[in-house]
């Protein structure tokens, strides 16, 4: 293989969406009550928005409609990941501190699964990269491409909600634990 004649810059998506599912798929495989790493919770988040932004980077500025569902489908997201965050179940170890959650894979597949799709579109009809959205020379499958682009800001959002609400719901709990130990001699 020449890695000079490589296009890495057409390649980085795709590799950091592999490293984004293959990341969500071993939290998925691995799903136990989990322990809340408060210090660590934002880094999945992190790595989800630039994914996403590394996507978007790469096609061509949409049209206003697009940009406006864009909008929605990060307030949509915003709503899921705060619900989906209010329902989990949070426990306190009272001796060692430790908050433990139980979630749903739900997040996880859909985030996976809009990855995968937006990026086998793109191998499957290359040309829908090419005139962009909704123009009349694109391939008719160009508002697909669009569409799996609304889902991955969606899916990004929920899961940055979902964070922060667990972030918000945890405080408590951790503050209380501090103010029932005993200081410490």
């Amino acid at each position: 293989m020449d890695w000079q004649h490589i296009d890495w810059q057409r390649l980085t998506p795709y590799i950091v969406t592999a490293l984004v599912v293959a990341l969500l798929a071993r939290r998925l495989i691995r799903n136990p009550p989990r322990k809340v790493k408060v210090n660590r919770m934002f880094v999945m988040p992190v790595i989800a928005a630039l994914a996403t932004i590394s996507t978007l980077a790469v096609t061509k500025a949409p049209p206003l409609f697009w940009i406006a569902g864009y909008l929605v489908a990060v307030a949509l997201g915003a709503g899921v990941g705060f619900l989906t965050a209010h329902h989990q179940e949070f426990s306190l170890d009272t001796e060692t501190g430790e908050i433990t959650s139980k979630a749903t894979p739900i997040g996880t597949i859909l985030i996976a699964a809009l990855f995968a799709l937006r990026f086998g579109l793109k191998l499957l009809f290359p040309q829908m990269g090419g005139a962009g959205y909704g123009a009349p020379q694109a391939h008719p499958s160009a508002d697909v491409l669009a569409w799996t682009n609304a889902g991955l800001i969606f899916s990004t959002a929920m899961l940055t909600a979902r964070v922060a609400t667990t972030w918000l719901r945890t405080r408590p709990l951790i503050l209380a634990h501090r103010a029932a130990k005993p200081p410490a001699v």
